[in-house]
């Protein structure tokens, strides 16, 4: 295929190649001799008091980070807006005389709480909280962004149930993301039967699923859908180029299979006898879809959970807004997919399904990539074969990173100004199911698969820098465990005999931290990354618990060289977190879009 791209720096600037030569020499110098040096400084930041868990997300080269806090400390629960089922879930009574004086425990709140996410909370009768804050850390101060948050106690939404994600930054510190409307109050009255009196119910309705967000930090911009008739519409934007070029998806238009279910609700609740008003039946189905399963990844005793499709009524479609310096619109492009939905086959019916593509980042050169649907050796069975492909948007085309039917998922999650994009992709190793990371350039339509620790460890890389420096998750030690320990790795696409370097052995042995995850580096080659620690608390019965928390911290680049530290030391000091559990990591991935790192929405 020839395409028009545009043509790699013919050289980096002095920082590039500076950052390049340090980390590269100090990789290859560490793989040959023994040295007490490190790569990098640490610096944590503190959690703030209003969340529990504290992820990094992007830096620039100012040095700036976005975070995203989850599980907050600070939500008033009204057990009478809890449903039965979701009390038990939570190891709540049902028998309680007074819920409004009835005192959680430290395991109740936090079992509540996350049970109450909007994303796993699909009953409308349940309280609505909002569980994701997002913040920007400028090098001194962490603040929160939450601007779809109603506070005004005159308007009937209620406080505190927004979720919000800042994903893109570029090196204006422009930041970019997603956020939810706030919930209110929807009673609706019905008649079970002719002999029955009226029943109400209490449910919760909001004005629109999801808006793209712009900020500078003190004025923010969002921005509307296409398609915005049902539910409100849908729009993301993931990522921003210095030239204030962002990226995402927005909602298109219906999907023909929700055009269907959406008539159906519509006269399911127009009869009197329906508990269900005509939002909550659509809104169920929209939650149902969002947690839906991919159908050709079936789960194993390998690997207990399939990958999240986060589907939609909506046909998605990427799109690139170009925006001026105060985030207003100059232009919007609508991008393609990979393939076209199959309206008809011979035999056999059209698929109905959505059909989207999603842009995840987007360089200086205005080349964007992320992922869209498409078809496995389609012969007709769609419930089988619909699969996400990474995706390469360039020219007017939509460039898939591989063809090849053994891959079964896949996503391209960063690209740097050489054009050189990566991602994962996933596929069977020894009979399971395993993520293996890639690279690929774009002008020369090259795929290179990553190495990853060892052969069949599962590796999702996400960022890339001008340098060509690589971070990211991988699995560290080759078992049959289910759960599997996970590091934050660095990876040099320019010098790959020096291998996949553990994070961990790039920081000072005594520093008590252990790395699961790298979120991103900048052209100085900082990393943001996310560590595990073990926490106390005291249980009601006045028992010391302990549970994982994740924190972040900074990496900073000094240009040393890997330690040496003793393995089992390293065990010892580290242990609290040595498990890595991967529902940590499962949380950053865009995975479900994929990455929640540009994931949450993925």
């Amino acid at each position: 295929m020839n395409l028009k791209i545009y043509n790699k720096r013919a050289v980096n600037s002095a920082m590039k190649y500076f950052t390049k030569c340090t980390l590269s020499v100090a990789i290859l110098m560490a793989t040959t001799q023994s040295v007490n040096a490190d790569v990098f400084t640490v610096t944590e930041l503190e959690t703030p008091s209003k969340v529990r868990n504290l992820f990094p997300v992007a830096i620039n080269d100012q040095g700036q980070v976005n975070l995203l806090g989850r599980l907050p400390e600070d939500i008033q629960i009204d057990l009478e807006r809890i449903t039965a089922s979701t009390r038990s879930q939570s190891g709540i009574p049902l028998d309680i005389e007074d819920p409004e004086s009835y005192e959680l425990s430290y395991a109740q709140y936090t079992n509540l709480v996350s049970a109450l996410e909007d994303n796993r909370n699909s009953f409308l009768q349940n309280q609505r909280v909002g569980y994701n804050y997002p913040a920007i850390y400028n090098g001194q101060d962490i603040t929160f962004v939450t601007p779809l948050n109603d506070t005004d106690p005159e308007t009937p939404e209620r406080e505190a149930t927004s979720d919000h994600y800042l994903y893109g930054l570029n090196q204006n510190n422009i930041s970019v993301g997603v956020g939810t409307a706030p919930y209110r109050d929807l009673e609706h009255t019905y008649t079970p039967d002719e002999d029955a009196d009226p029943a109400t119910i209490l449910y919760s309705e909001r004005d629109f699923t999801a808006r793209a967000i712009w900020t500078d930090g003190n004025s923010v911009q969002t921005y509307e859908p296409v398609a915005t008739e049902v539910l409100g519409g849908e729009s993301f934007m993931f990522d921003i180029n210095d030239s204030n070029l962002a990226v995402g998806h927005m909602s298109m238009e219906l999907s023909p299979v929700a055009v269907e279910r959406v008539a159906e609700c519509e006269e399911e609740a127009a009869d009197p006898a329906s508990p269900d008003p005509l939002y909550v039946c659509v809104w169920e189905y929209w939650h149902q879809l969002q947690r839906s399963s991919a159908a050709n990844i079936a789960p194993s005793p390998f690997q207990p959970s399939s990958v999240r499709t986060n589907q939609s009524i909506y046909d998605m479609r990427a799109t690139m807004w170009q925006l001026d310096a105060q985030g207003n619109v100059i232009s919007t492009t609508t991008l393609g997919t990979l393939m076209d939905r199959v309206e008809e086959v011979e035999g056999e019916e059209a698929d109905l399904g959505n059909w989207s593509s999603y842009a995840y980042a987007v360089n200086n050169n205005g080349i964007a990539v992320g992922q869209s649907w498409t078809y496995l050796d389609f012969d007709g069975d769609f419930s089988t074969r619909r699969i996400k492909m990474p995706a390469i948007y360039a020219n007017g085309e939509v460039i898939p990173v591989t063809t090849e039917n053994k891959y079964l998922w896949g996503s391209a999650d960063d690209i740097n100004d050489e054009n050189i994009a990566v991602g994962f992709l996933l596929t069977n190793i020894q009979g399971v199911q395993r993520y293996v990371g890639y690279s690929f350039d774009v002008e020369t339509e090259t795929l290179s698969l990553m190495p990853g620790f060892f052969n069949g460890s599962s590796t999702i890389p996400t960022a890339v820098n001008n340098a060509g420096i690589v971070v990211g998750s991988a699995e560290i030690e080759a078992s049959l465990s289910t759960q599997r320990r996970r590091v934050g790795f660095m990876y040099d696409l320019n010098n790959p005999d020096a291998g996949f370097i553990n994070l961990n052995d790039t920081v000072a042995c005594e520093s008590g931290y252990f790395i699961v995850s790298a979120e991103d580096i900048n052209e100085q080659g900082d990393v943001v990354a996310t560590v595990v620690e073990a926490s106390e608390y005291t249980d009601e019965d006045g028992e010391v618990q302990t549970e994982q928390v994740a924190k972040t911290v900074v990496l900073t680049n000094i240009g040393g060289e890997l330690n040496n530290c003793d393995a089992e030391e390293q065990l010892v000091e580290r242990q609290g977190a040595s498990s890595s559990p991967f529902a940590f990591f499962g949380m950053l991935l865009i995975g479900g879009l994929i990455t929640i790192r540009r994931a949450m929405a993925k």
